[in-house]
């Protein structure tokens, strides 16, 4: 079975951010501190859990579940 899934969206991010060189989604802050935009995949206990977290590709993989998420591109518009 697959799940077909597109994320879109938007940040602002300070002035002077600078897109980092050959990577299509990464940009360096004025601080030189480096965000990156990635799909992110939750896991949790149940469905009233509180205990979010990122799902690691390890983790995805011991449980059958196969992360394909790397079709992606960041755009700096200023």
């Amino acid at each position: 079975m697959h799940i077909i899934f597109q994320i879109q969206g938007r940040m602002d991010v300070p002035d002077g951010t600078t897109p980092s060189p050959g990577i299509e989604n990464q940009f360096r802050l004025p601080s030189g501190q480096i965000i990156s935009v990635h799909p992110v995949i939750e896991l949790a206990s149940g469905l009233d859990a509180d205990g979010h977290r990122d799902l690691t590709y390890t983790e995805a993989a011991g449980l059958g579940i196969l992360l394909d998420l790397y079709d992606r591109t960041a755009t700096l518009r200023t």
